[in-house]
């Protein structure tokens, strides 16, 4: 894992963190961007960081109709957010 991806990670769970614990995939994708301007990311990249986090149970995914993936923080989650 590259120093990079580490911060990536971590910044996943402080940003659903500061969202009360939820954030819509696609916000939590600018967040990054936003977060990382000078880092040229791929859909792919942003997909494989967060579903990374899902692995580790970090975050769990649900499905909304209307804007898509929502992360939420898991308990693990939310202590190794609170830890940062």
């Amino acid at each position: 894992m590259t120093q990079l991806q580490s911060q990536i990670r971590l910044w996943i769970l402080k940003a659903v963190l500061a969202a009360d614990g939820a954030m819509p995939e696609s916000s939590l994708k600018m967040s990054i961007r936003a977060a990382f301007p000078s880092v040229a990311f791929t859909e792919g990249d942003l997909t494989q960081a967060i579903r990374w986090c899902e692995e580790q149970k970090y975050l769990a995914g649900t499905n909304d109709d209307l804007v898509g993936p929502i992360w939420d923080l898991t308990a693990k989650g939310k202590i190794r957010a609170q830890q940062l």
